[in-house]
């Protein structure tokens, strides 16, 4: 009897380590963000922190652009907060002001990036539009 138990803990102690070292990145960053950490928000946001770095991976940003796009991102970040925490605003109301919140960081981000970097922030955000059309 003490055996088959002993089995039963191992394997359960098995199984439990092995769902632990399958879970995806996505999911970890998910539960950070719930937490308050990283990765994406509510409603899959992406933290200012995960925009950054996915920018200056696909832009290449030099450190001084990323200095002004993590203020940027910040500050905007901020504002939505703020809007989202309205409850006077309707529905309408809140996605027209989200939308210009948006549509301000990304003209004060392409202001600062050249030519090349405009070109593939533009593909990026038409790609992204798309996406957003499709679902």
């Amino acid at each position: 009897m003490r055996n088959i138990r002993s089995i039963l803990f191992l394997f359960t102690l098995i199984f439990a380590l092995g769902a632990f070292a399958l879970q995806s990145p996505a999911q970890d960053e998910h539960k950070q963000s719930d937490q308050g950490a990283g990765g994406h928000g509510k409603r899959g946001q992406m933290s200012p922190e995960a925009q950054l770095k996915h920018l200056t991976e696909a832009l290449s940003l030099t450190d001084n652009q990323q200095t002004a796009v993590k203020a940027i991102l910040d500050d905007t970040h901020k504002q939505a907060e703020t809007v989202a925490a309205d409850k006077s605003l309707s529905p309408e109301d809140h996605k027209a002001k989200m939308s210009t919140l948006h549509e301000s960081a990304h003209a004060k981000i392409r202001d600062i990036l050249n030519d090349d970097q405009k070109k593939k922030f533009d593909e990026m955000q038409t790609k992204h539009m798309n996406e957003n059309k499709s679902k």
